[in-house]
């Protein structure tokens, strides 16, 4: 992206949020989206082969497009493209790629994928080595949420959810992401049934039916590793929210 091109978005964005133009800020998030799709598959070219996005566009809310965080996420993509560089790490694509799986779900997309190419992908036994645990742990992960794609007959596991799964942070969006994409294919009944066996699985790994004993003296900031405690925390909540649809509650 040229200078003038880089300087003349921002002035769009800008201008379009103080005058409230619904347009040029639908506009502008056009532009910066699908230019993000074609520098990611241009840059990523050894990791992905292309990107798929479903085709019934985006559902704007008006309370999110004239936003300030909005607006933020614009100029901060716009910055993300201008750095974009050669060559990549898999850490950087990983981070990359999950902030993007967020905002378009943000912005009220329905489906994304990411198709891998074949020297990308890794066997389920290759992931557990490169990761220092078994394969019953592996699977546990990715219940949790790393991604697994389907490889004709096979599972394969992408590179970049390897350093992913070193990084606290991320890999909890990583988690995050898929259980929103699974929650939107479940009714709330099943999707209960699935967080009750989740949990009771956390139970009998920390003999405890309590959240609040399994970490009594911790906190998740903290944590080396606070995977469980913030996915033990999320399930809570969900399962709440569930509770409150058919008025009741934890």
């Amino acid at each position: 992206m040229s200078e003038a091109i880089y300087q003349y978005t921002q002035d769009q964005i800008q201008k379009g949020f103080q005058s409230q133009n619904q347009l040029i800020i639908e506009k502008e998030t056009d532009f910066i989206f699908n230019k993000l799709i074609t520098n990611m598959i241009s840059v990523f070219q050894d990791k992905i082969d292309g990107i798929k996005i479903s085709n019934t566009g985006f559902s704007f809310s008006s309370e999110y497009l004239f936003s300030e965080k909005h607006k933020n996420n614009l100029l901060k993509w716009l910055d993300r493209l201008v750095k974009l560089e050669v060559p990549a790490t898999d850490l950087d694509f990983g981070k990359i790629k999950i902030d993007f799986e967020n905002w378009y779900y943000h912005l009220g997309g329905e489906h994304i994928e990411f198709i891998y190419q074949d020297t990308y992908l890794l066997t389920p036994k290759e992931a557990a080595a490169a990761l220092g645990v078994s394969k019953v742990t592996l699977n546990k992960y990715i219940k949790q949420g790393l991604e697994c794609v389907e490889n004709g007959t096979h599972n394969k596991i992408p590179k970049y959810t390897i350093e992913i799964m070193r990084d606290p942070i991320y890999s909890i969006l990583m988690q995050a992401i898929a259980q929103e994409k699974k929650i939107r294919n479940q009714t709330p009944a099943d999707r209960f049934v699935e967080i009750n066996h989740e949990l009771s699985e956390l139970q009998l790994k920390y003999k405890t039916t309590s959240f609040e004993e399994a970490f009594r003296h911790e906190n998740g900031d903290e944590m080396d590793d606070p995977t469980d405690y913030y996915r033990w925390k999320d399930l809570l909540e969900e399962m709440n929210e569930i509770l409150k649809l058919g008025g009741g509650s934890i």
